[in-house]
This record gives C-alpha cells, sequence and structure tokens, in this order.
C-alpha cells in the first residue's frame, strides 16, 4: 500500500509539471500571432532598450554650461542596453545634434547589427566645437525579426560652443616723412575679450594710441570692434608695420575628460609695408659763362643786306692755252725740261688770263638768278652770253668750244691719248730688258 501511494504522487507531479509548460506556452503564441506591437518574449516590454548619451564625460545637456571652447574636442559617446532577453538585430543610431557627424558603433558601422538580450554596447562620435548651441534628440531603435516587432529608445543631449576671438587689420598713409598707422580689432567669438594689448615690434618707437593715450583695450564685447593709431617720422625707405593684438575670455570651459580647463590667450596679427619717397631736389638755373676779354651783353645780329645783289654782267671767254705751255708726258729714262722760273707777283705767265696772277677767279656757276636768265637788277641777260654760259656749264664744253676750238683741257686730254700707248710700249720694252 505504501509502494501505491508513491507511485501516485509521481504520477501527480508529472501531470502537473506537463500542464505547467502548456500554460506558459499560450501567451507566447498569442503575442506572436499580433503582426506589430513592443517586444514582450522573456519579461522584455517597452522599455526593452534604453539609451544613454554623454558629452565629454557630461551626461545629456550637461556640456551647456560653460561649454565647450570652439575648436576644441568634442566627443560623445551612445551606451545601448537591451534589458530583454530577445536579441535585437540592426540598432541603429540619428543624433541631429551632430550634423554631417559620423557615429561609429562595433565592427566600424554606425549602427549595431545584433544586440542580444540582456547585454549593452558603446558608439561613440567625435567632432571639433562649432560656435553656438548644438542640441537634438537622439533616437535608438532595433528589431525582432521573429516578433516582427521593433523597439525605440529616445535621450536628449547636445553642447554649447563658446569662445572668444580677435581679427586685426591694418591701414597706412603716408605723408611727407610720416606715416600714421591704424589698427583695427574685432572680436568674432561669442564671448567678452578682456586686456587686449596692441603693439608693432618692427616700427621701433612707435607708440599706439587706443584710448587715453594708452596701447589697451580693456573690453571688447561679441561682435564688436575698437580702432588704435599711431604715427612714426622715418628717412625715405620700405618699412614694414606687423600689428600684434593680445587678449583673453576669461571664461573656464569643459575638456575633453569632463573637468574644467582655463581660457588660452588670444592673438591676431596683421602685416602692411609702405615706402616713405625723397624729396624732390629743385634744380638752380645756370648762367652761362660769357668769355673772358669779350662783352657780355647780347650778341649783335648780323647785318642785312640793303637791297638785292646786284645784276651780274657776261662772263669773259676763257683764255685758250697753247700746246707748248702744256706739260709733256716724259718717256721712262728721259729727262725734262727744267721747270720755269717763277714769275713776279702781278705779272701774269703768257697765253694765261689773270687768275694766275694773284686776282680772284670767276666762279664757274653764275648765281641762281644768272643761270635763270633774269636780271635781279631789272634787266635780261642777252641770248648769246646764256648760250656761251650753258656752253661752259656743260661736260663737253670743258674740251671744246664753238667758235673758239679745242680749250686747254681738251688739247691736254687729245696729248695724253697720243702718247698714253707709246708710255705703255715703252714700259713693257723696258720691263722686258732689264
Amino acid at each position: 500500500m505504501i509502494i501505491d501511494s508513491r507511485a501516485e504522487c509521481r504520477r501527480r507531479r508529472t501531470r502537473w509539471r506537463v500542464l505547467f509548460v502548456l500554460a506558459s506556452s499560450v501567451p507566447a503564441v498569442v503575442i506572436g500571432a499580433v503582426p506589430a506591437g513592443p517586444a514582450v518574449a522573456d519579461g522584455a516590454g517597452r522599455n526593452g532598450l534604453a539609451l544613454r548619451v554623454t558629452v565629454n564625460s557630461r551626461p545629456g545637456l550637461g556640456a551647456l554650461r560653460p561649454g565647450v571652447r570652439v575648436g576644441d574636442p568634442v566627443v560623445k559617446t551612445y551606451r545601448l542596453v537591451n534589458r530583454g532577453g530577445a536579441d535585437l538585430y540592426q540598432v541603429r543610431l540619428v543624433d541631429p545634434g551632430l550634423p554631417g557627424v559620423a557615429i561609429r558603433c562595433p565592427g566600424g558601422r554606425d549602427r549595431v547589427r545584433m544586440l542580444r538580450g540582456l547585454s549593452f554596447v558603446h558608439c561613440t562620435a567625435r567632432t571639433r566645437a562649432r560656435p553656438g548651441v548644438w542640441t537634438g534628440q537622439v533616437v535608438a531603435s532595433g528589431s525582432i525579426p521573429y516578433l516582427r516587432a521593433r523597439a525605440v529608445a529616445r535621450a536628449r543631449s547636445g553642447y554649447a560652443g563658446v569662445g572668444g576671438g580677435l581679427a586685426l587689420s591694418e591701414g597706412v598713409r603716408v605723408k611727407g616723412r610720416g606715416a600714421a598707422v591704424t589698427y583695427r580689432v574685432r572680436n568674432t567669438g561669442n564671448l567678452t575679450v578682456h586686456a587686449i594689448r596692441l603693439g608693432d615690434p618692427p616700427l621701433t618707437g612707435a607708440r599706439v594710441d587706443c584710448g587715453r593715450g594708452r596701447a589697451l583695450v580693456r573690453r571688447l564685447p561679441p561682435g564688436r570692434s575698437v580702432t588704435c593709431r599711431s604715427t612714426v617720422r622715418r628717412t625715405p625707405g620700405t618699412y614694414v608695420s606687423a600689428g600684434v593684438a593680445a587678449g583673453g575670455a576669461r571664461v573656464r570651459t569643459i575638456g575633453l575628460a569632463g573637468g574644467t580647463v582655463a581660457p588660452p590667450t588670444l592673438t591676431a596679427h596683421a602685416f602692411r609695408r609702405f615706402t616713405i619717397a625723397a624729396r624732390p631736389v629743385p634744380s638752380r638755373p645756370t648762367e652761362p659763362r660769357q668769355p673772358v676779354g669779350r662783352p657780355t651783353g647780347p650778341p649783335t645780329p648780323a647785318p642785312r643786306p640793303a637791297g638785292p645783289p646786284a645784276a651780274a654782267g657776261p662772263l669773259p671767254a676763257p683764255v685758250p692755252v697753247p700746246p707748248e705751255a702744256l706739260p709733256v708726258p716724259l718717256l721712262p729714262g728721259a729727262v725734262g725740261a727744267p721747270p720755269p722760273p717763277p714769275l713776279p707777283v702781278g705779272v701774269a705767265a703768257p697765253g694765261i688770263g689773270p687768275e694766275a696772277a694773284g686776282e680772284p677767279a670767276v666762279p664757274e656757276e653764275p648765281p641762281a638768278e644768272v643761270a635763270a636768265g633774269t636780271d635781279t637788277g631789272g634787266g635780261a641777260v642777252p641770248p648769246e652770253a646764256r648760250a656761251q654760259r650753258d656752253e661752259r656749264g656743260s661736260v663737253l664744253g670743258r674740251f671744246y668750244r664753238s667758235g673758239s676750238g679745242p680749250t686747254g683741257l681738251g688739247l691736254l686730254a687729245a696729248l695724253f691719248v697720243l702718247l698714253l700707248p707709246a708710255a705703255v710700249a715703252a714700259a713693257v720694252l723696258g720691263f722686258r730688258r732689264g
């Protein structure tokens, strides 16, 4: 009887176990028939996917105050947690607070291929801080394919990019031997810059004045500018102006590890080249030197002729030269006659006109008025004189003239033509005998 009671207890326990298994599988079958909805298998519900975001180790919106300095690194970390037992597939992150910045998850992509149940992963995004406020709601979403369900998580995060900025420009105006340099300083950031000092090391001795004679700008709000000036005097030449402005924002910002960092020194530079020209030296007029012993007054103009020149009369006919007066060329080896003795001054040689006796020679060519056949005095040139003058002016008239026969030059030319072959023959014979 005792054995029968133990067997009956075992059978009862087995039946309860089967009923328990069947009862626990009914909800899963009913939920699987639903086309869409949150994952509830293995205890997973609407909040099965969790998301947590940090900016430079500051959670959520903690990087808005005091902010990250413009240009410093910004690192966003996304922690994805699957709090359910069902695996999530293709978990993707979207962050509108970082436009154009890629998010990297395990495997090097912008999404998690599979996030196992009851596990977590970290994704990151790296960039440089931009000026202004950059916030947004990050959305993470994944799917459970065999349940045809989706899990979604959201978290708001962001940062503020802060910082001051300096920009410097120059202008130079040269006047004479002085140069006026103008410096314009502008705050390009979104924080006030304090204690801005200006200098120009290349321009030794230049005093920069930003107000009250000091090269200091105590406070420059964002977007504002101030003008400083300096004046220098230099000798002629080319010079360089290199202005420098330095200041600080005096605001601590969030570093990469989450702590605060001190503000850096802000600087700005400008460069300008200018030339100071030399003054032109006025030239003094020089007086012409007068020769010694001559008057210093103005030169006396040459006297002008009182009237037109007198008419020239008809030219005299040339005197023919006798043949015996012409020089006779000598043959090789012959001795000529001794030259005649010089005649006294004023005595003309026989057969030669007064020209050889020292009297002025008559020009071969008459004046222009006579050559044209006109008389400047009003009279006309006779036709005989005009024909004789034209004959003398021609080349043939130098050798032969009508009415007078051959001229001396013509006789000399004829004699030279007759004696030239004999002289050549004698020279050839003498050369052969020698």
